[in-house]
């Protein structure tokens, strides 16, 4: 069944060494009704003339060379000419198993879902770290949706490892001041407009895992710290007059919260000195309100009591378990 076009957006910059890999491995799909999009997103070295020669090839792909402006910037230019039924997404620099988008579109239109999800692996130089491929089938509405969203816990974030039906994306663009976690944001507000979807936990996404990587590096700027706490912000707006969601955006917004908090216990530079203590006030701002929302887990409960009651305690506790888990 290849009734249907899947528009795959790459947004690529300066990514010489990957992107013919990663283009090879959605030209090679077992599902070959795409449109591949590739945006070109003003690379310095060899990125948009090695694209040309691979669309060159291949006549489902074109190439879009525009001005630099980040990842929401070339992801919402190719949103603007994508014609397909379904929008797919692809970073430049990873790679797409064979059959990922004939697994997508056959369980969008098996379970008339609006958008269609899978597991995905983190691919390390010297192994491959499996989220989760259990095989299990996961049919969601609106709020199991959104819930599993904001929980983390086997729903991933990414637009990379999901199709969109075209007709929910509409006018919806990627809010391109933000450039961490600008991808949470924008799939709140599809799966907040989505009726169904489905999650197939198979691993068909590979995250190539690289040094000096957005995802490898370390907290190294502000905007590590104040985009994603300003992206929580907009989530708690976007659905403080909801009784049914609003619990679950408040329990995401306290644990990444407390998350930013713990990565600011290893920073050492002054400049984030003042931040942590925002995210300290903050925090507590919060703990004034937990007993009323009966989803904060005791963990969550002992952490904030930490951090409020017992910071040197709490920081120095952090700071061996991170030691011990991520440096060994």
């Amino acid at each position: 069944m290849e009734d249907y076009k899947v528009s795959v957006i790459v947004a690529a910059y300066n990514i010489q060494d990957y992107i013919v890999k990663c283009l090879e491995s959605i030209s090679n799909q077992t599902y070959k009704n795409l449109e591949v999009i590739v945006v070109d997103d003003g690379s310095s070295d060899n990125t948009g003339k090695l694209a040309d020669e691979f669309a060159k090839n291949d006549n489902r792909f074109i190439v879009i060379h525009k001005e630099n402006g980040g990842v929401s910037s070339a992801r919402n230019t190719g949103i603007d000419v994508a014609s397909g039924d379904f929008i797919g997404f692809v970073d430049g620099d990873d790679t797409i198993e064979a059959d990922m988008y004939e697994m997508l579109v056959n369980n969008a239109i098996k379970y008339d879902a609006d958008i269609s999800h899978c597991g995905y692996k983190v691919v390390e130089k010297d192994r491959e770290i499996l989220f989760y491929d259990t095989k299990q089938i996961m049919i969601q509405d609106r709020k199991k949706g959104l819930v599993d969203l904001f929980e983390g816990t086997m729903i991933e974030p990414s637009l990379c490892n999901k199709i969109f039906k075209r007709s929910i994306v509409g006018d919806i663009r990627l809010d391109e001041s933000i450039k961490i976690n600008e991808d949470l944001y924008f799939n709140v507000l599809l799966f907040d407009k989505a009726n169904r979807s489905v999650f197939e936990d198979k691993a068909k996404y590979n995250y190539m895992k690289r040094e000096n990587s957005a995802t490898t590096s370390s907290l190294n700027n502000i905007r590590r710290v104040t985009d994603p706490r300003k992206v929580y912000k907009m989530i708690r707006e976007l659905f403080r007059n909801d009784i049914d969601i609003l619990p679950f955006a408040e329990k995401m917004d306290i644990g990444r919260n407390i998350n930013i908090y713990n990565l600011l216990t290893l920073e050492k530079d002054n400049l984030f000195l003042k931040l942590r203590r925002e995210v300290r006030d903050y925090i507590k701002l919060k703990y004034r309100n937990v007993k009323d929302n009966r989803f904060i887990d005791k963990k969550m409960r002992y952490m904030m009591f930490g951090i409020l009651y017992l910071p040197h305690i709490y920081s120095l506790i952090y700071k061996v378990y991170f030691y011990k888990k991520y440096m060994n």
